[in-house]
Formats: C-alpha cells, structure tokens, sequence
C-alpha cells in the first residue's frame, strides 16, 4: 500500500528530525585521512555541489555517505578512516542543509530533505562511472542513516532505492517520526543493516517529539534482510567523533563492510561470533525467510 504525505504530517516530521542536529564544534578530528578530492558534481539541471572523494591507494569498493542534518563530510574523519582501511572509496557530497552549503539559507527542512536523495542519485552515478564494477554499500550518520536506509529500500515513498547498494553502515538513525519516518518504514528494506548507538544517545524534544536513545534501535528491528546492532555504554548523538568510545565500534563495523560489501565469508562467520566491549551490547537478526 503506497503512503500518501500530507503537509502537515511532513510539517511534523521535519521537526522532529530537524533535531538531528550536527556534531559540536568542539570536536577534534585525530584520524589522519588525508585531503579529499574535490569534484564540482552537477546534481540536476539547476543545482550543483561539492563532491568529496576519499580513495585508497587500491580501491575495493565504495560507499555512498550522507552527513548529519548540517554537518559537512570532513567531520567524520574517524569513521572515513575506518572505511579507507578497509579499502573503500569514500564519496560524500555536501548536502544543502549543510553549514558548508554556500546557498543554504534558501532551503528550509522540507525543501531540502528531498535535495538529499538527489545528492546521492549524483553520487551513485558518479560511483558508478568512476569505480566500475566495485561493489558499493552506504553509509550515514543520524539523518544521514536515514538517507542510506531509504538507498537500500526504506522508506520507499522518496523512491530512492539504488540497487547497487549491497549493505547500509548508519550511525544514529533517527526513530519513528509522524509523516517521514512510519512504523514500516524499513520492511523494504532489501540488504543487511548495522545500527550503532548508544545509551546517552538522545535528542531533545522538537514539535512534541523527542528520540530517546532506544529508538536509534528502530530499522534494526524491522529491516527483514539481516541486521546487526551495537549500543555503546554511555555513547551520544556524537559517539561517531568520541576519542574514547568510537574505537569500540570499530571491529564491527570492519567486518561487517567486509562481510556485505565485499562478500568475505570469513569476515561474515567472525562477525556472527564477535563479542562486545563489557557494558555494550551487541544483537543479530537473522534474515527473514
């Protein structure tokens, strides 16, 4: 059954996960990763953004990566580390409601949420030119876990699944919200997912609405093809950029772009018997038949 959108249904929603906001400005960025390319990425007729690539020496795949409501790709140095090690190509482009967007102000929340799945139709395309052949998997944080599930078939009233999109990294995705985000905004989700979160990994209440941290857990128990969940003891809304608790997620998350993006069997049996940190706690959920 299709879902019909109304304003004032959107209106909501929008608030809620407006509160996705960026990370603080006082974070540091410790992981060296480099200087990205920079490619001018002309992502309809009317608009164009930057394009910030990140390339190991021997790509073995890619990921599609979406930012945080307002933040900026350089922002997740620790997490694109992460990812170059493991030889992806990392291709983030700066998304309208971003602070580095140069024409941010004529974009509210509703005109710029579908601004996002154009970014990453571009991006896809671009990957797809550029990396040939590679297989591709997606990645986000907070409202940009959201951008990568509906990538790998959620939320299909957007119509913005790609299906050279193998698996979905998200950090801190948002929860239910009225009008955008449904209660089966993930059953259609049609490849495996990891959700990390943490306990403090809360957001304030906006037009009603507050995230508390246990609903960052929400595609994880709902995507049908396969999920996997870690919850950080005393992890927040930043834990992508926490010095401390970020290198607790890091074994996962390794293995399972291994496992889904790279099809590595080994990597998927270590995954499915892989322990957590004392404090944190780890889920699997088979794929339903």
């Amino acid at each position: 059954m299709s879902l019909i959108l109304n304003r004032r249904a959107l209106v909501k929603g929008a608030g809620a996960l407006g509160a996705l906001a960026v990370l603080p400005p006082g974070l540091l960025h410790a992981a060296p990763i480099g200087d990205p390319e920079t490619i001018d990425l002309a992502v309809s007729p009317t608009r164009s953004t930057k394009l910030l690539v990140w390339k190991p020496a021997s790509p073995k795949g890619v990921v599609l990566f979406s930012t945080g409501h307002g933040s900026w790709p350089e922002r997740y140095d620790r997490l694109i580390s992460v990812l170059l090690g493991q030889g992806f190509a990392v291709l983030a482009p700066v998304h309208v409601d971003s602070m580095h967007y140069p024409e941010r102000d004529k974009f509210t929340f509703l005109s710029g949420l579908p601004e996002r799945f154009v970014d990453m139709r571009a991006t896809g395309a671009y990957a797809a030119k550029t990396f040939p052949g590679l297989p591709v998997i997606a990645a986000g944080h907070s409202f940009g876990t959201l951008v990568s599930l509906a990538l790998g078939g959620g939320l299909p009233h957007f119509k913005a699944y790609d299906p050279a999109v193998k698996a979905v990294l998200g950090f801190s995705s948002p929860g239910k919200a009225p009008g955008l985000v449904p209660a089966n905004a993930y059953t259609s989700v049609k490849v495996p997912v990891i959700i990390v979160t943490g306990t403090e990994d809360t957001v304030p209440p906006v037009m009603g609405h507050a995230t508390a941290a246990e609903e960052h857990l929400f595609p994880a128990e709902t995507a049908p093809a396969g999920t996997y969940a870690l919850v950080v003891e005393g992890g927040t809304h930043q834990l992508v950029d926490d010095a401390v608790r970020f290198p607790r997620t890091e074994a996962p998350a390794k293995l399972f772009v291994d496992a889904y993006g790279l099809g590595d069997a080994r990597a998927r049996r270590k995954l499915d018997t892989w322990k957590p940190s004392v404090g944190d706690r780890w889920t699997i959920r088979k794929a339903q038949a």
